[in-house]
């Protein structure tokens, strides 16, 4: 967790991440009611934009590593939004590619910003406490 300048605890990208696998899982299981086509989108929906967010944090980092060494930038001022690039490319072959169904995708990618959610709801309720 880190804080900013008012004391309000931040979630970090791991706790983010672990709970938006936990959420994909559960609903990837639960899907399997629906059937194992939308599992399987849910599954790829949500490593799509788990992956996206390992991606953008290294990158990130990389940035912040490079400007706080005085280094240009340049390389990294490009790689977001080539990445950005790469990540809606691999969508739409996946869409156009295969037979994904929409419905367990959308779950999969939503589980995502669910977890931001819960995570940043958790931060809070420990500050609160603290």
């Amino acid at each position: 967790m880190l804080r900013d300048e008012t004391g309000f605890k931040l979630p970090s990208i791991a706790d983010i991440q672990r709970t938006s696998l936990i959420l994909v899982a559960a609903t990837g299981v639960a899907l399997l009611l629906r059937s194992p086509a939308a599992s399987l989108s849910c599954a790829i929906g949500g490593a799509i934009v788990i992956g996206n967010l390992f991606i953008l944090s290294l990158l990130g980092r990389l940035l912040l590593a490079g400007a706080s060494g005085g280094a240009s930038s340049a390389l990294g001022a490009i790689a977001i939004p080539f990445k950005l690039l790469l990540i809606v490319t691999l969508v739409y072959l996946v869409f156009t590619q295969s037979r994904i169904d929409p419905i367990g995708f959308a779950l999969g990618v939503t589980a995502q910003l669910v977890a931001v959610g819960v995570e940043t709801a958790r931060a809070s309720r420990r500050a609160i406490a603290s």
